[in-house]
């Protein structure tokens, strides 16, 4: 299990300051999610998500401290991804 915390975000917002070169991608499944990979240490430091795919879904781990000041989480079951897409409301988040 890779249990990734993250925060969906608008495209718009988000900007990537460093280390883009290091960077791969990796689909599977319906293909619809871009996973971003560090091709040095192996980390997803974010992904374009299915539910999302107006958004970018930065893993909270890897955002630098103090540049974001509020986190809201929103319960998400991937394992039953249909049931938990259609309860959660959770394609708002990236407007």
């Amino acid at each position: 299990m890779k249990c990734n915390v993250h925060a969906i975000v608008p495209a718009s917002s988000f900007r990537l300051v460093a280390g883009e070169d290091h960077l791969s991608t990796y689909t599977f499944n319906t293909h619809t999610a871009k996973h971003k990979f560090c091709r040095v240490c192996g980390v997803q430091p974010f992904y374009i998500p299915r539910s999302n795919p107006d958004g970018i879904a930065v893993t909270i781990a890897c955002i630098t401290p103090g540049t974001v000041t509020q986190v809201n989480v929103q319960p998400f079951d991937g394992q039953n991804w249909d049931v938990s897409y259609t309860s959660s409301g959770i394609a708002k988040y990236s407007k």
